[in-house]
């Protein structure tokens, strides 16, 4: 049953490196590179794209379908880009979860623009959402764990935390980590 599971899992690793060629891409996306302790602050800043999941949840779950300007929230979809390519497991995770409720928002915006809404599924939606949810209410600070590290969690995690102290008391220093991840993101954009 391992060696099937290895080898379904190589042969999927192979198709999609395939798939990435075919659009002139290298076979394999580019590493992750957001650090840790500005992945912590972009989810940070997404705190406030919760609470209106959230209430587009509860409107899709009593039945309603309604058409969201979404082009208020590109702050969030840009920094949710930004957050995709985190070094930190549970903040990468989060940009994702924004992404996919933008472009879900995005779909039920279309439909209702085109007159389609009884092609919308809204127990699917809903149960999408729900999904969604559960992930943005993860803890980016579960990123401070690294089993492959020798250095003690504690020691980690205060360091992590004292980077993101500095990085959120010295405007400057985080604007400058900021700007140079976003130089990095558009080096490699067209490779995602």
């Amino acid at each position: 049953m391992t060696l099937d599971i290895k080898a379904r899992t190589e042969e999927l690793r192979q198709r999609i490196a395939a798939a990435r060629i075919a659009e002139g891409k290298p076979p394999e996306p580019p590493e992750n590179f957001v650090p840790v302790p500005l992945g912590i602050i972009l989810t940070e800043e997404l705190v406030p794209f919760y609470k209106i999941a959230v209430n587009f949840a509860a409107i899709i779950a009593s039945g309603t379908l309604v058409r969201v300007d979404t082009s208020k929230l590109e702050k969030y979809r840009e920094t949710a880009k930004l957050l995709r390519m985190g070094v930190g497991f549970h903040a990468r995770g989060i940009g994702s979860t924004v992404d996919w409720c933008l472009r879900e928002m995005d779909e039920i915006n279309e439909a209702i623009d085109e007159g389609k809404e009884s092609e919308i599924d809204k127990t699917s939606k809903m149960r999408r959402f729900s999904f969604f949810l559960e992930h943005l209410n993860k803890s980016p600070w579960s990123d401070t764990y690294d089993y492959k590290s020798t250095e003690p969690h504690h020691f980690r995690e205060a360091k992590i935390k004292a980077e993101v102290e500095r990085l959120k008391n010295n405007p400057d220093a985080y604007r400058a980590e900021l700007d140079a991840a976003w130089r990095q993101y558009r080096e490699i954009e067209h490779l995602i």
